[in-house]
């Protein structure tokens, strides 16, 4: 099990805007997974029930949900509805995981989709990774 809080203990001091949020509860991701109709990877629920979103970059459970139902609304891209948006840079620009129907939203991979020309682009490995690629400012 990772510790999430450990890995955020160097963008921390480097970056004033982030704010851990308390711990989600269990609920609250059964919620998130109920409203999307998926389950969520074991490495973001781990996240969650560490760290309820970061203040900047990862959303929290009520923004997962937020932002995942009002993308998969628009009908100006192609559906938004086979990725779980998890974190956003902020721009419009989100990260998510992909959902396929045998395995819900699969851990292994992260893509990154721009709003602009509704690219979707592989982007890291992990959860971890991508914090980390973040906020060195890799991606």
């Amino acid at each position: 099990m990772n510790s999430w809080k450990m890995l955020y203990d160097d963008f921390l001091s480097k970056h004033k805007y982030i704010k851990l949020n308390e711990a989600a509860t269990k609920e609250q991701i059964i919620n998130v997974e109920n409203a999307l109709n998926c389950i969520l990877p074991d490495d973001l629920q781990e996240l969650l029930l560490e760290i309820n979103g970061d203040g900047w970059f990862l959303l929290s459970t009520e923004q997962i949900i937020e932002t995942n139902l009002e993308m998969r609304q628009l009908g100006c891209f192609m559906p938004l509805d086979h990725l779980v948006f998890f974190a956003g840079n902020g721009n419009g620009d989100f990260y998510g995981y992909p959902i396929t129907q045998q395995d819900g939203a699969k851990g292994d991979s992260i893509f990154f989709w721009d709003h602009e020309y509704d690219n979707r682009i592989w982007i890291a490995n992990s959860l971890k990774d991508i914090i980390i690629k973040y906020y060195l400012d890799e991606c």
